[in-house]
């Protein structure tokens, strides 16, 4: 990237003064990337999100304009007017917005960040309420930019070259090489797809370090059928670098941008997968014997081929099995407004997994994903030390935010609240270990096992992270005459109340916190959520201590 430093003359000055007679109207959300990895470094040499602004008019200030993630708070972000080298655009100029929370590196750093996920960016004049432009994008693949098809038009497209702080333009990126690595085309129960069909699928290999979004590419069968891969879902067909795509032939695009608007049939046929450039990734020579056995390479992009009694979609074809251990997939919730804080106080989407064996189970290794076509989205890592070992009974909550570098159990996805699959995998990527679809979401409830670890998934407001689901700790309220407990419930940080008699409080996975001796005193420090106190001279009580304002 460029930077360019430059002093306003006097004369830039005067012109500011009349910059906004160019019009709101002349601003425009030109490009974004919510989910940024190598692609663009900013000016601290981190790769965060961004959005470009687009100024179509004349000469503009940004300072009072406001930029957010979030239409209940329009002015979320305000540009500062300490900065107007940075913040005065010119005719056809572009402006980036580093989405990072960073808001000490500069006023052109955001304080909040977008999500890869269903979202939207808006831009707000300096009233906070006129609207001057938004966009709620779809799904986000990393290091894929989304932006209108040029600077200001109206179609927004995905851009497999990024250009940020410049003109929007589709560049073709020549075709790799890429590998047809295994085919099943008489499935009848191997696998099913996200609407429980089993259709043929064949599956394409990367064997390059960078990832390779097929979208726009044109796979082709000596049957005398071809199917452009759609572009405007690269989430879907986008392959990992060293990694595995499956693509289902079952004549249903409708589906997802994985589902190819050609139909197989279970006979011997030669496959061709061509790039946007016209080049020829691959060419495949398919046999069929038996149903569900599929046919495929020997070694991953190998020379030679053989048949698979037990198929391996989605991962290499020299699978090792990994048993799946009995970890269950316990609770979840995906709109968690105030109820229960992470580490940093941010209150994320999480998921639960429980141990219900009678021994330690180590979480390591083991992979997470909300897409069933990338069964290895999020690794577990293995570095962590004894952090992942769940011990016999016991519970671990892992967040669902996007922000891996607030923790080992941070991963790298965020909860749909519409509705989506959550699967728990072995660390071979592929043997299932447990799974759930859940639907529309309820804001501070959760959908969870009841009975606990057993039992179907139902939604329910009882929210217990980090606990059993149906057992909690026994509470056994007092008279009110001898309640050890007198104050709000729920209740904040801060807020009063008195004891009789004194109490232990203990968190809901029974570690003691504190205790705390008769008389007057003030809610601790402690995180939102669900609290036991239980009574020096017995009995339990469930304390609630909401978020703070």
């Amino acid at each position: 990237m460029t930077f360019f430093f430059f002093r306003l003359s006097p004369v830039c000055v005067l012109l500011m003064l009349f910059a906004n007679s160019a019009g709101a109207q002349d601003l425009k959300l030109n490009e974004l990337m919510a989910s940024n990895n190598l692609a663009v470094f900013d000016d601290f040499f981190e790769s965060d999100d961004w959005v470009e602004i687009y100024n179509a008019g004349g000469l503009i200030d940004l300072a009072g304009y406001h930029i957010s993630d979030d239409p209940n708070n329009l002015t979320k972000f305000t540009f500062p007017d300490t900065d107007p080298g940075n913040t005065f655009l010119t005719p056809g100029s572009h402006a980036l917005v580093w989405c990072d929370n960073d808001s000490v590196q500069g006023v052109m750093h955001a304080n909040f960040k977008l999500s890869a996920e269903d979202e939207g960016v808006w831009l707000t004049s300096p009233d906070g309420v006129t609207v001057i432009d938004s966009i709620v994008y779809p799904p986000q693949q990393t290091d894929l930019s989304y932006g209108r098809s040029c600077d200001g038009c109206e179609d927004w497209v995905f851009f497999d070259v990024p250009t940020p702080e410049e003109s929007n333009m589709n560049q073709v990126v020549a075709t790799p090489y890429l590998v047809f690595n295994e085919v099943l085309l008489d499935n009848t129960v191997n696998l099913l797809d996200e609407q429980f069909e089993a259709d043929p699928w064949i599956e394409v290999y990367n064997p390059n370090s960078f990832q390779v979004h097929l979208g726009g590419y044109t796979m082709a069968s000596s049957e005398g059928w071809s199917a452009v891969i759609p572009a405007d879902s690269p989430v879907e067909t986008t392959v990992p670098a060293g990694g595995f795509l499956l693509f289902w032939m079952d004549g249903q695009p409708e589906q997802g941008g994985h589902h190819l608007d050609a139909l197989a049939s279970p006979v011997a046929q030669t496959f061709t997968l061509v790039g946007v450039d016209g080049e020829v990734a691959n060419s495949y020579d398919a046999e069929v014997s038996f149903a569900n056995v599929s046919w495929g390479r020997t070694i991953d992009g190998g020379p030679t081929s053989d048949w698979f009694d037990v198929p391996t979609p989605r991962v290499t074809n020299q699978l090792l099995v990994v048993p799946a251990s009995e970890l269950v997939v316990n609770e979840l919730c995906s709109v968690n407004s105030n109820f229960i804080a992470d580490n940093h106080g941010e209150f994320d989407d999480w998921v639960e997994i429980h141990n219900p064996s009678n021994a330690p189970i180590d979480l390591a290794g083991h992979y997470l994903t909300d897409r069933l076509n990338n069964p290895v989205k999020w690794q577990v890592p293995l570095d962590a030390g004894d952090s992942t070992v769940i011990e016999p009974g016991g519970y671990v909550l892992l967040w669902a935010d996007e922000d891996g570098s607030q923790g080992w159990n941070h991963m790298n996805f965020r909860l749909n609240s519409a509705g989506e699959a959550v699967v728990l995998r072995s660390p071979d990527g592929f043997t299932m270990v447990d799974s759930v679809h859940f639907g529309m979401s309820q804001t501070d409830a959760t959908y969870s096992r009841l009975p606990n670890a057993t039992g179907a998934f139902q939604w329910t407001t009882e929210v217990t992270p980090g606990a059993c689901n149906d057992c909690p700790i026994a509470v056994q309220e007092l008279p009110e005459e001898s309640q050890f407990y007198l104050g709000a419930n729920p209740t904040r940080v801060g807020a009063s109340f008195w004891t009789e008699t004194g109490f232990d409080l203990v968190g809901m996975d029974g570690r003691w916190v504190a205790s705390v001796e008769a008389g007057s005193h003030v809610i601790p420090e402690l995180s939102a959520g669900i609290w036991i106190l239980q009574g020096a001279s017995g009995g339990t009580k469930r304390l609630v201590i909401l978020a703070q304002d």
